[in-house]
């Protein structure tokens, strides 16, 4: 079981403005308490970073992610090149170039419009990886937006079947991508198992009783396009994610803020996504008091920090409950179906498609075998496996997960679906 101090991070400041010493004294604490292994840091390309400041962060154990937002086509490898070799020198390993290139803002009115968007895209791209790499950095994809003004997961597929095209499988070999992780106040379990649990899940559109990549596991539909189309799993930097407050009672908003975040932290520190991405940047750290994300902010300015930050370092101070010593388990995944003969037809519907995509699989309807698995799926939600028995399985050594599998039954192709799956595997659906 890992600590939290592996995957667990921050988004700093919305803005490039806090990299002074007085910055650092102030924040290396603060981070320490909150067992921060990683810091997402806004920057730009006309300065660099203090190389104190990065130097400060690593004897603290914290790497850090720069990123670079910028409109694309903005920033040309050739200037680039000095500032990513002294990154590089002063011992950071990833720096992210451009951000959310599935949306319109992120592009000049008039090029956005032409077509060819994601040719395009590499065009301006693939210099700057291949610069990443010649200067010892990994080379990193910017993240998308989770659903954007051209999907984000056409964009992907399209993306890396461009670089391979172009002849760049060395290149994507070491590819790493980043992404957005956000919940959009949606279960912490929606889209679990990706593009092949939800199969009626295509660009710009989701049919009712369907889920899609807009929720926390985005990375499943990122890992199955990047398998897919490269025949690996591609590591993914979280450069921001979780979830924000929101709705208009302050005081439950800052109180479900934190449940759900805390409920991201416990899943992390329990080990449940090493697989999953490389780490976890929760978003925001903080924000001054005249800029509108001050709102999402865990320490906002001139105020007390949210209630999430007590909460959290007591989670990150008592780590992962210890659990009995347990045999080695004699079966790797389970997939628990509903004790009910209708419930469990149904489900089997759907959960056929899980199944066959999982050979190790071990399917059936006893909690009691599940509890000797390494890995159970809960095929259903709280209305079919209450809490009480997911929290068992994990007191009984099990990474549990839980899906919600919809009976979706004589679904029929639509003209309106083949032209969208037609246009997203052309590359061409920026809309």
């Amino acid at each position: 079981m890992v600590s939290a101090k592996g995957q667990i991070g921050f988004h700093y400041y919305p803005d490039d403005r806090h990299f002074t010493q007085k910055d650092l004294d102030y924040w290396q604490p603060i981070l320490t308490s909150l067992s921060a292994s990683w810091l997402t840091l806004k920057a730009t390309a006309a300065r660099a970073i203090p190389e104190f400041f990065i130097q400060g962060l690593s004897e603290i154990g914290v790497k850090p992610i720069i990123h670079l937002p910028a409109q694309v086509g903005s920033l040309p490898a050739t200037e680039l090149t000095t500032l990513m070799a002294s990154y590089a020198h002063w011992g950071v390993e990833h720096v992210v170039v451009y951000d959310r290139p599935n949306m319109r803002s992120a592009w000049n009115p008039s090029e956005w419009s032409k077509v060819g968007l994601v040719e395009r895209f590499l065009d301006q791209v693939l210099p700057i990886l291949q610069a990443q790499r010649g200067a010892g950095l990994k080379p990193v994809l910017p993240p998308l937006e989770p659903g954007g003004d051209y999907w984000d997961t056409a964009f992907l597929s399209a993306c890396l079947k461009g670089l391979i095209r172009r002849g760049q499988k060395d290149l994507v070999r070491s590819l790493a991508l980043a992404g957005y992780l956000w919940t959009n106040e949606k279960p912490l379990s929606w889209g679990a198992g990706g593009p092949r649990q939800w199969p009626e899940a295509k660009p710009y559109h989701t049919p009712e009783g369907s889920q899609d990549q807009r929720g926390f596991h985005l990375f499943d539909w990122y890992g199955q396009i990047s398998t897919d189309v490269t025949g690996q799993r591609l590591p993914l930097l979280v450069i921001g994610g979780g979830d924000l407050p929101h709705g208009n009672d302050p005081i439950k908003a800052q109180d479900t803020h934190a449940e759900v975040n805390l409920a991201i932290a416990r899943q992390i520190v329990a080990g449940e996504h090493t697989s999953d991405f490389e780490n976890f940047a929760f978003f925001l750290l903080a924000a001054e008091a005249e800029d509108p994300l001050q709102k999402h902010a865990w320490f906002p300015a001139l105020r007390p920090p949210l209630p999430v930050v007590d909460a959290f370092k007591r989670l990150i101070a008592s780590g992962p409950k210890q659990v009995p010593p347990q045999p080695e388990k004699a079966i790797p995944h389970y997939l628990l179906l509903p004790n009910d003969q209708r419930a469990a037809r149904e489900t089997w519907l759907q959960a056929s498609d899980f199944a066959l995509a999982h050979p190790e699989l071990v399917v059936g309807f006893s909690p009691e075998v599940a509890a000797k698995a390494a890995r159970v799926t809960l095929a259903g939600g709280e209305d079919r496996f209450s809490l009480v028995l997911e929290n068992q399985l994990r007191t009984a050594g099990c990474v549990v997960q839980r899906m919600s599998f919809v009976q979706q039954l004589g679904a029929s192709k639509s003209p309106l679906k083949e032209a969208v799956n037609a246009a997203a595997g052309a590359g061409e659906v920026n809309g």
